[in-house]
């Protein structure tokens, strides 16, 4: 019976993750063809048949450069794929120099008030509603004490942490698969356009994923297992959470893991898997209570590190007129009542009066879909968007490029779930296609914003490499021997 659960909720998982990389492949194909359309006077089959022909010299250039890669020795590659990852990023941030801009101005201004003891700029409502960006901010500011107020230092930190990234991708998708599919996968998350063109930007995202992926690949590897691991999977957790608050979905993810490795027989492995997970949990929230304790003691904040605006995601995600994008007009209504319970109410009232039209939630949510995974990432804007005039040419490459790059990783990872269809997987490649899952369905709830997409790019760079390395294989692109050596 419990094999039969298992093999039930495996085919489930991929159907379902099929049926979403499908749709993401459609509108990321349709937003690319209109581009082409728009942007080159090309008709709409010239313009179909343009993508068809760039993916095709895409793929083609991935298969010539996995060809060549396989043959390095693994310290050659892994140097190599270091050195450029690296070197890329820093040439961009030494290129192009991008001022702090919305949320990240407020913590870049927030850190520099911490550094002097000026508490005015974290005493505003931002901070009083989203205290949990306080760990940043004081990460921040922790850089400014030691290397000054220019941005320079956080900004070749985000090239350090890109890195990291970078390396454990290619360590996790070799531990999934093979060291041919880990080399994939570091190979198209070094050159993926927004995982580069961010690191000028003083966001929060590249020191979380940094964490939340090193801790994935110690669960990965030998977290059941091994009689220590669980301590640190849980403070790299609550690391990457206290730098941007991911931690309730990702608790979530592992979960999900923890309970596909207790579905296996055996009393023993049982307990080991819920005493693994319930101090995962633990040592979680021990550290986030620490952290929030010493900030308050400090006088950083009079609250915990908390969202203590927890409905804002939902009105924003619930507005139809924006397709649950930013809304000026629902930030100004709900700014005018006090901030607690009155306003909880007001939220409350208008995601009711939102969701009451089910065919509107239906258009509403294919809409977010589209927003989120279809249209160009704004990545290049956020990046960028202050060289508006004088780089249009550059913008308008970088725009169509990423969705190419998007559509064959979407490719690879179809490929991977097609192929793989007939055969169980087990729960370490399972637990990314439940990663992805997830974070597309809650997207379909909370706010949309394509720069939310940089938390997942590195697990479908790990999934769509897996796909290519299973369609090399049942093309007999690869011998029996690289097959299992990768």
């Amino acid at each position: 019976m419990v094999n039969g659960l298992n093999k039930g909720l495996h085919k489930l998982l991929m159907i379902i993750t099929l049926s979403f990389f499908g749709l993401m492949f459609y509108f990321s194909w349709r937003t690319e063809q209109q581009y082409i359309e728009e942007q080159l006077r090309f008709s709409n089959l010239g313009a179909f048949a343009l993508v068809l022909f760039l993916l095709i010299i895409l793929g083609a250039l991935l298969f010539s450069l996995s060809y060549y890669i396989r043959k390095l020795k693994s310290r050659t590659f892994l140097f190599l794929l270091i050195f450029v990852a690296f070197s890329v990023r820093l040439i961009w941030i030494l290129t192009i120099n991008t001022p702090p801009a919305t949320d990240f101005r407020a913590m870049y201004h927030g850190a520099v008030g911490i550094l002097y003891g000026d508490w005015a700029p974290i005493q505003r409502e931002y901070f009083y509603s989203w205290p949990y960006q306080l760990g940043f901010t004081a990460y921040e500011s922790f850089l400014l004490s030691l290397f000054g107020e220019e941005t320079f230092s956080i900004k070749f930190l985000n090239v350090l942490y890109g890195v990291g990234t970078v390396f454990f991708t290619y360590k996790i998708a070799s531990l999934l698969l093979n060291e041919f599919a880990g080399r994939i996968a570091g190979i198209f998350y070094t050159f993926y356009i927004p995982a580069i063109v961010m690191t000028s930007v003083l966001t929060n995202q590249y020191i979380a994923i940094f964490f939340f992926y090193w801790a994935f690949y110690l669960l990965l590897k030998n977290g059941i297992n091994h009689k220590w691991n669980w301590i640190f999977i849980g403070i790299l957790l609550a690391l990457g959470d206290i730098m941007r608050p991911l931690g309730a979905f990702i608790l979530l993810a592992v979960s999900c893991y923890m309970f596909l490795a207790f579905l296996k027989k055996g009393r023993i492995h049982k307990g080991r898997v819920v005493k693994k997970l319930i101090g995962i949990f633990a040592v979680f929230y021990f550290v986030h209570y620490l952290v929030s304790a010493s900030f308050i003691a400090w006088g950083i904040t009079e609250y915990p590190l908390s969202n203590r605006n927890p409905l804002w995601k939902f009105v924003l995600g619930f507005n139809h007129e924006t397709g649950g994008q930013y809304s000026v007009d629902d930030a100004e209504y709900v700014a005018r009542y006090p901030l607690g319970t009155e306003r909880n109410g007001v939220e409350q009232e208008l995601i009711k009066k939102r969701l009451e039209d089910k065919s509107e939630v239906a258009a509403l949510l294919w809409k977010k879909f589209n927003n989120m995974w279809g249209i160009r990432d704004e990545s290049i804007f956020w990046s960028m968007g202050h060289q508006k005039e004088s780089a249009q040419d550059i913008h308008k490459v970088l725009y169509a490029s990423e969705r190419m790059m998007f559509l064959l990783l979407l490719f690879g990872g179809i490929a991977y779930l097609f192929l793989s269809f007939r055969v169980e997987i087990d729960k370490k490649k399972a637990f990314f296609l439940i990663l992805i899952l997830g974070y597309v369905l809650v997207h379909l709830l909370v706010e949309v914003q394509t720069k939310y997409r940089f938390f997942i790019n590195p697990a479908l760079a790990i999934i769509a490499s897996l796909g290519f390395v299973t369609l090399f294989c049942h093309t007999k692109l690869l011998s029996d021997r690289e097959r299992k050596e990768g």
